[in-house]
């Protein structure tokens, strides 16, 4: 199963698209707004984008991924010798410690059972702590205008770069709001990430300012249902 993990490496490493790019860049800022107390856990490295930011912002910090070459990669890019990262599958992972906030950031779309990732996690949460998820969106807007033009026959169907990536299913914002509530959360915040009118290739033939890259982040906060990703703030409900 390592072995699995680190021959995906490659799709994780410099380049990175636009919208990915951008994402990446946003969310954790959101996440650092809505979090409350100082400790956060986060579930795997990816680009180390989110993890370089949240090392800065959160004491204490620990991260966890299952892939060796995943880490080298990591502490060769960046200069954060002081990083607790720990090798470990998600699924198997223990700890004593409880964190005010933990963060799967587009983990869910990758993980064989993301029921049990949900409920394995809660047990590390503190009283009144909040878990964060990120995942793609599968009704995003420019996803919707592919179907409606016959360019997409399904909206659920998964590209090669999705499996590149390792992803083994779409969610959208129903989907996701169901999955998180038969698991014991209640939803807190719902946010959109990235309000993306058009393929990666076509932003990139625009060449948007940066202004208008802002604009199309900033917009999304408030539209979930037909952002890129979709980032939800949860908390077990009482009794959960």
């Amino acid at each position: 199963m390592k072995d699995s993990l680190n021959h995906r490496v490659d799709a994780y490493d410099e380049s990175f698209v636009l919208d990915n790019t951008l994402m990446l860049q946003w969310y954790p800022k959101r996440g650092a707004e809505l979090a409350s107390g100082s400790s956060m856990l986060e579930l795997g490295l990816g680009h180390g984008f989110t993890t370089a930011f949240f090392a800065q912002h959160f004491k204490p910090y620990r991260v966890i991924d299952g892939a060796p070459e995943m880490i080298r990669r990591f502490r060769s890019r960046f200069d954060l010798p002081e990083v607790d990262i720990v090798e470990s599958w998600f699924e198997t992972f223990e700890t004593d410690t409880r964190y005010d906030n933990i963060c799967m950031g587009f983990v869910l779309e990758h993980v064989d059972d993301p029921g049990f990732i949900l409920r394995h996690f809660r047990k590390f949460l503190q009283p009144g702590g909040s878990i964060f998820v990120a995942i793609p969106n599968s009704e995003s807007l420019h996803r919707r205008f592919g179907h409606a033009s016959g360019l997409l026959p399904d909206m659920e169907l998964l590209s090669d770069a999705d499996h590149e990536f390792g992803h083994q299913r779409y969610f959208n914002l129903r989907t996701l709001t169901r999955l998180c509530e038969d698991e014991g959360y209640r939803t807190v915040t719902a946010e959109g990430i990235l309000l993306k009118p058009i393929t990666t290739q076509q932003m990139q033939q625009l060449a948007l300012s940066p202004e208008i890259l802002g604009g199309l982040l900033t917009v999304g906060i408030d539209y979930p249902e037909l952002c890129n990703a979709i980032l939800l703030r949860l908390q077990p409900r009482a009794g959960a």
